[in-house]
């Protein structure tokens, strides 16, 4: 599949071992400065801070619940890329007071220059692949943060209906979560490019009237909606699954490894992390 574009739609990072000298005057000023919202929560971590300036935003979230009494907790970040270019002046000095920057989990998107109504998503691992108002997704909504979670959609038409932005041709978003077994230094990050053709089959599909009825028919329901994955029985998943790769398939790792360290230069350059591509050897 031609043309596809790999980028990061949003990206989590710990910064270990960071005392609260340090945390407390930051959020205070993020609090002056950009009116941010301070939350004190008893679940997962304590101590929440919500920044707001215009499109851009980014989430710091300090000492889990559970940690025993100590001057130094992990400190987590969230936000988009772009989010972390606008905020620099002050995200790119939290690493100056961690002992690590460790990647915990990011939304890696693929951009598809293919019409949704032309693509066939198939969940490789018993997730359950459902349309809701014209967007695929694959478990629940609060299984956003697990690994392998997804969405498709018409990113085309997001762009216009929020945005206002009319783009040229057409594009679909394959969003999927990239969340590693074991957190990674994000100077090593570029070593751990993210594998999903395990996890999922895009195909793009054209002359469909060239299948058998029964199997037509399963392959339009889940297409438009009408059925979910999980209404599809084995024995046509399979046959789908067979059909689907004698047509053209998104490769997810080549397209991944080819655009990764591309896709991480900023986010590593604001966060403090140089690139290193030695592996360091077992």
């Amino acid at each position: 599949m031609k043309g596809v574009k790999v980028s990061i739609d949003r990206i989590v990072v710990d910064f270990t071992n960071v005392y609260w000298t340090f945390f407390n005057p930051l959020r205070q000023r993020l609090c002056e400065y950009y009116n941010a919202s301070f939350y004190v929560k008893d679940k997962g971590f304590k101590y929440r801070v919500r920044v707001r300036d215009g499109k851009h935003w980014a989430y710091l979230s300090y000492q889990l619940v559970y940690a025993r009494l100590a001057r130094k907790h992990t400190l987590r970040l969230e936000c988009p890329p772009e989010s972390l270019v606008h905020f620099r002046s002050w995200i790119s000095k939290i690493g100056n007071h961690a002992n690590e920057i460790l990647h915990v989990r990011s939304e890696v998107a693929f951009d598809i220059p293919i019409p949704l109504t032309e693509l066939f998503v198939l969940s490789l691992t018993g997730r359950n692949m459902k349309k809701r108002k014209g967007t695929f997704y694959s478990n629940k909504r609060h299984q956003r943060q697990v690994a392998g979670y997804c969405r498709v959609y018409d990113k085309r038409l997001e762009l216009l209906q929020k945005q206002g932005k009319t783009i040229e041709g057409e594009l679909t978003r394959f969003e999927i979560v990239y969340k590693p077994d074991e957190k990674i230094p994000m100077d090593k990050l570029v070593q751990y490019p993210p594998v999903f053709n395990r996890l999922y089959l895009c195909a793009h599909v054209t002359e469909l009237e060239q299948l058998k009825p029964k199997l037509l028919r399963q392959v339009q329901g889940v297409m438009r909606g009408e059925l979910e994955q999980k209404d599809v029985t084995y024995y046509y998943r399979s046959q789908i699954k067979a059909e689907m790769r004698k047509r053209t398939i998104l490769n997810f790792d080549t397209v991944a490894a080819e655009q990764w360290e591309e896709v991480i230069t900023i986010p590593c350059a604001v966060l403090g992390g140089v690139i290193s591509k030695v592996a360091v050897a077992q």
